[in-house]
């Protein structure tokens, strides 16, 4: 049997420059026409989206230093198989580097917030130190770097890279509109209005990363939130109290920037796979539909994802000890983004190394990983130290277990309730249904007929009605295949659907089977899908018209959204593009003249789920925290209630009665809170007060015995 070729036989040699294009034509066309495509959609708003999108020069503040000081930490790495195995070695280096600088620096902010030092400029002295620490790697980097990928001539194939454009595209509009105004399917950005950016608001506001009372989501790892918690200290030390403008929208486009590095370091991969293979991957990760959604919000998957495509190379390449102690690295980092992770790309990376043997490169990776996620331990711990508790050092996870801290036993057990995966038939068959029905079957992960016909509706019209069949995403038709034609190409296809079959089963069993919890599953299926690709050449047309489709509707997922296409189609729903504090009732179902509140105002929330849209100092709680209104209406009545307001120094409440009312039905929320309860309190001195807001919120003015009216608002 002829010996298989090295892997660089699949990519043609450097081409002498008799071509017209080159490569670093491609570079600079791709953003080019991602802004154009951009235009299309945004119509006469898009200087508007540019001018809004200025705000990523935060994202570039973080970036830059950190991929300068992850190009010190990466230096041993240069010379191992790892690095020299992709097919630009280079620009894989800068984004493992990337990467690597990103956990630095998030480890750098959980360390100065718990020495309160995130005031002064602080922070932004640990940028210069970082960047001063890695110049001289940096710089010689930079002189050694092989340009000559830059100028290789193009082949007509290689202009499907031009496809992510009209994601690209997508993803910088959505960037810029504010949370809570986008994506139904995700709740118009709940989780980043209730934590993801609330809690680097407050981090930086307390000048503490220490965890929040009443918000349990404040125990977790939050190492994306630390740079968004970079962001709001820089911010507010060089603008004032107006900084939450660039907080959002430079959160939102740090995490874009991310999500789309992600995308390169698939690209980017070192395995053997050809150019076009390559340029499949990179556009598959992008085009699908759940990509653009979460990377337009200031979530943290776009890091599971960046991370989980960093290790996921790493695992299928020859390891080296330097290597190995990287690998160990982003594995650390990508648990200190999100727990689920830790089922959904390092128990793939051990069993890989596993099944390849690599039992010393695991050992070490494990103990690497263990050492970077230790800082979050440690403080889980520390915070949740009782006289009866040794701590839990991954509270609230294992709460029943390993320890509740200050939660009671029937908040712990209403967390559980709320995070467990839903009940599905046990039978083989009803697992399988519950994973088609949240991958091939979601629009979100691709579209099928009855998705392209809901792009029609305003507003969207896609999950219910029609047949199953109608609903069958158009990208399954090319992976089906593809996982049975990767097998061809050998020893690294396999790895990758092991380190695929490996995320699925970790998802029926631990999470909550919700269709964005699969999307790390996007990073094996893209390579896969390449390696198809490469393993039958007629397959490969068929690739590129799915993928193709896929970019497309990417490009018009804001139309039944927003109304967007070449500008707003109903001048009576004007767009939201750079808004702030001021957002129409038709648009945001929890809308509040928040703006008329001073920052001097003390303001009670119940329900309500947007509290980083109001001004002033805000007391809340999250459905799995303790209400302390309900805790003091039980212990006094409405007597007890009104004195804790006063006791406070509560000068508003705010209640959404719709979304009391929901977290009763689904999490159990204090049904103490009721508007017969809330009524009780007006005699006592809470006036309600006469305003426009959403329907079912209402606003009161909490005044003392004897003083005068609240002041009037506009």
């Amino acid at each position: 049997m002829p010996k298989r070729p090295h892997y660089r036989s699949a990519i043609p040699a450097v081409s002498p420059a008799t071509g017209t294009f080159r490569a670093w034509h491609l570079l600079v066309a791709l953003p080019l026409l991602a802004v154009v495509v951009a235009g299309i959609i945004a119509g006469p708003l898009l200087l508007l989206v540019l001018s809004v999108a200025f705000n990523a020069i935060w994202a570039v503040i973080i970036l830059l230093p950190a991929t300068v000081f992850g190009l010190l930490c990466t230096m041993r790495l240069a010379k191992t198989p790892a690095i020299k195995n992709s097919p630009w070695p280079d620009a894989w280096r800068i984004v493992i580097s990337a990467g690597v600088g990103l956990g630095a620096i998030s480890l750098g902010m959980l360390l100065l917030g718990s020495l309160h030092a995130l005031t002064h400029g602080i922070p932004g002295l640990m940028l210069i130190a970082l960047t001063a620490a890695g110049y001289p790697a940096a710089s010689g980097f930079v002189r050694a770097m092989d340009k000559t990928p830059f100028t290789r001539a193009l082949r007509w194939s290689d202009a499907a890279m031009l496809l992510a454009a009209l994601p690209l595209g997508c993803l910088l509009v959505a960037s810029t509109f504010p949370p809570g105004t986008l994506w139904h399917t995700e709740g118009y950005g709940y989780d980043v209005l209730e934590y993801h950016l609330q809690l680097a608001r407050q981090f930086s506001a307390a000048n503490s990363t220490a965890p929040v009372v009443g918000n349990i989501y404040s125990y977790l790892s939050l190492n994306i939130e630390m740079l968004y918690t970079l962001i709001a200290s820089l911010t507010r030390s060089l603008i004032g109290a107006d900084y939450l403008y660039p907080l959002i929208y430079g959160a939102q486009a740090l995490h874009a920037a991310i999500t789309v590095l992600a995308a390169a370091a698939i690209g980017l991969i070192p395995i053997p796979l050809s150019r076009l293979g390559r340029i499949f991957a990179f556009v598959a990760v992008l085009a699908v539909p759940w990509t653009i959604v979460i990377g337009s919000l200031a979530y943290n998957d776009g890091a599971v994802l960046l991370y989980g495509a960093l290790a996921m190379g790493l695992t299928v390449a020859d390891l080296s000890l330097d290597s190995a102690i990287i690998l160990g690295i982003l594995l650390g980092l990508v648990v200190g983004c999100k727990m689920t992770a830790g089922v959904m790309i390092c128990i793939p990376v051990a069993l890989v190394l596993a099944v390849r043997t690599k039992l010393r490169p695991l050992a070490v990776a494990l103990v690497v990983a263990l050492l970077l996620y230790s800082p979050w331990m440690a403080r889980s711990m520390i915070f949740t130290h009782t006289r009866r508790q040794f701590g839990n050092p991954v509270f609230p996870v294992f709460s029943g277990t390993l320890g509740r801290g200050h939660w009671s036993k029937s908040l712990a057990i209403r967390f559980d309730r709320g995070h467990r995966p839903p009940a599905v038939s046990a039978s083989f068959s009803g697992h399988i249904a519950a994973l088609a029905g949240q991958s091939i079957l979601d629009r979100q992960w691709s579209p099928g007929v009855a998705a392209w016909a809901g792009l029609l509706h305003h507003p969207p019209q896609f999950g219910s009605g029609g047949r199953w069949p109608w609903h069958i995403g158009m990208l399954w038709l090319a992976v089906i295949p593809a996982f049975l034609l990767a097998v061809l190409r050998g020893r690294a296809a396999v790895m990758l659907l092991i380190f695929l079959l490996v995320q699925v089963l970790a998802w029926l069993t631990c999470t909550q089977l919700q269709a964005r919890f699969l999307l790390p599953t996007i990073l094996p299926v893209a390579v896969l899908l390449g390696l198809a690709a490469d393993a039958l050449p007629a397959f490969r047309r068929f690739v590129l018209i799915i993928l193709a489709g896929q970019s497309l509707f990417c490009g018009l997922l804001l139309g039944p959204e927003t109304g967007l296409l070449a500008g707003p189609q109903n001048p009576r729903r004007p767009a939201l593009i750079g808004a702030l504090l001021s957002l129409p009732e038709d648009w945001i179902e929890s809308s509040i003249p928040a703006h008329l509140f001073t920052s001097r105002d003390v303001i009670d929330l119940e329900g309500y789920s947007s509290p980083l849209y109001v001004h002033g100092r805000v007391i809340y709680n999250t459905v799995f925290n303790r209400n302390k209104l309900a805790r003091a209406f039980k212990q006094g009545g409405p007597t007890g209630a009104m004195a804790w307001l006063r006791r406070h120094g509560v000068n508003y409440l705010i209640v959404d009665w719709n979304e009391v009312h929901r977290l009763q039905r689904t999490y159990g929320f204090d049904p103490v809170i009721m508007p017969r309860n809330i009524n009780a309190m007006i005699p006592l001195g809470l006036n309600p007060l006469v305003v426009k807001t959403a329907p079912g919120i209402q606003i009161f003015a909490v005044t003392t015995p004897g003083s005068a009216a609240p002041r009037p608002w506009p």
